[in-house]
């Protein structure tokens, strides 16, 4: 269905529920307040009747009231007050002594007097409502009823005829109404047609193309949103051509990392198979060849680890903690011995959700940055402890530190602080950049803080088990 269907239709049912709950709210308190009215004036004429029929008997001595003079005088005070719209039932006691009409109606209004002398209620017989009032008098001693009922059928009767000739009211201003708000409807998605067309053509490549931005509803601000997403879109483009130039330095550093010692490889190898050279010669161009060949393998074993994490689904379980720190504990500790590295743990029993050769791959390069860090006799607490959020690892040492201004590169490719000590440490710029690839498969968070002299602390917070974050 068109947008303009929409509003039109939307207007019309709006339009014929307000009036149909107004027109019931206006006939229905109308009706109320005849009926309130009623109800007032046949309580102030029952009262009156009341204050008669009593000044009246009190005028009379006992000797006097007998059933028949009771009956006259109360044939007398109904007509000298007028009250013909009524008919009445007087009572002594149980026994019924004088009626003006022989109908009799049922209901409970004797039960319901208590601590009242008037009450009433309204009822139904054979179609017809009736307004029923009982009143209670006492004199020497005797108790007397007034049962007084009018026919207010004339009240409902009124009430539907109003309904009636509202229905036919309603249907022609739903009619008139109609025609306006096809009209207005038509004059206000003018605009959102034309800002389609615009789409059209933008969607068929005329990217040049803008729609008209006139006014500041919400049409207007719509077609300026579609304005800026063509803007957005330029820039997204050349946003992609940055990207593809980064995929080319990306493969210009990694060309370079691997030149630097190859060509020191190829030379020391040269020498070493062109020239005489003494023991210790020979022993110090096969240590330079043996560290640059490592370095090469730690090149390729990042590189492969990075590419792995960017093309594979991984089944995430369960892991201990302690257990993945154990075996990490393990691979770090021959690199950790050669610098006199001191590790210290302290771990919460917990697990972490996730996939345990990447999880111990992240903890052994965070703990190898560390080492890589540090001087000689230096030391690393490796933390875990269970929070609101999940579980959280943290890697601290007391090493050199980093610059503020570098925290926010240090996770690019082929990125290095120092690069003179992370070519003798080993490093080739990557553990970092695979360490923010691995946190990002587990959902995790992770925040570096540094401070140069003092060291870096690294925590990784992991969600729960079931992924999200645990409540407090």
């Amino acid at each position: 269905m068109k947008f303009f269907w929409k509003i039109f239709l939307a207007f019309v049912a709006l339009m014929t529920v307000g009036f149909s709950v107004f027109g019931m709210l206006i006939v229905g308190q109308s009706f109320r307040n005849s009926l309130e009215k009623e109800i007032e004036e046949g309580n102030r004429e029952n009262r009156m009747f009341q204050l008669t029929f009593e000044i009246n008997m009190n005028s009379l001595s006992d000797n006097y009231r007998t059933e028949k003079i009771v009956r006259d005088l109360t044939e007398s005070v109904i007509s000298n007050l007028n009250l013909q719209e009524y008919s009445y039932r007087l009572y002594r006691g149980q026994d019924l002594i004088y009626e003006s009409s022989p109908a009799e109606l049922q209901h409970d209004l004797f039960d319901r007097l208590g601590e009242a002398s008037c009450v009433y209620q309204v009822s139904e017989s054979q179609g017809r409502k009736y307004l029923i009032f009982v009143c209670r008098s006492v004199m020497s001693g005797r108790v007397y009823y007034l049962e007084s009922v009018k026919d207010i059928t004339s009240l409902y009767q009124e009430r539907e005829a109003l309904y009636s000739q509202y229905r036919v009211l309603m249907l022609a201003l739903i009619a008139v109404s109609s025609i306006v708000i096809f009209i207005l409807t038509h004059f206000l998605t003018r605009s959102v047609v034309r800002l389609s067309d615009t789409t059209k053509k933008f969607a068929q490549g005329d990217y040049e193309v803008r729609a008209e931005a006139r006014g500041e509803d919400e049409i207007g601000t719509l077609a300026r949103d579609f304005n800026r997403m063509a803007e957005n879109l330029n820039q997204k483009m050349e946003e992609l051509t940055l990207a593809a130039q980064k995929q080319e330095d990306f493969t210009a550093s990694f060309a370079h990392e691997l030149k630097t010692p190859l060509t020191s490889i190829i030379g020391y190898a040269d020498m070493l198979r062109t020239m005489d050279m003494s023991r210790e010669e020979t022993m110090e161009a096969a240590n330079y060849i043996y560290s640059q060949g490592k370095r090469l393998e730690s090149l390729s074993f990042k590189l492969l680890e990075l590419i792995v994490t960017k093309n594979q689904d991984y089944q995430m379980k369960p892991l201990p903690v302690a257990e993945l720190v154990d075996e990490v504990r393990v691979a770090v500790s021959k690199s950790l011995e050669k610098k006199r590295i001191s590790l210290y743990e302290t771990i919460e029993e917990g697990t972490v959700r996730g996939e345990k050769d990447l999880l111990i791959s992240l903890l052994t390069n965070l703990i190898d940055n560390a080492r890589k860090a540090l001087p000689e006799g230096g030391s690393i607490w490796l933390k875990g402890k269970k929070t609101k959020q999940g579980y959280e690892i943290r890697v601290k040492d007391n090493g050199c530190g980093m610059p503020r201004e570098e925290l926010d590169k240090i996770t690019e490719a082929f990125y290095m602080v120092d690069k003179s000590r992370s070519r003798r440490e080993g490093g080739a710029g990557l553990g970092m950049t695979l360490c923010r690839r691995i946190v990002e498969v587990h959902k995790a968070k992770w925040y570096i803080r540094s401070e140069e002299g003092k060291g870096t602390e690294i925590w990784v917070i992991f969600p729960g088990e079931d992924g999200h974050e645990e409540k407090a």
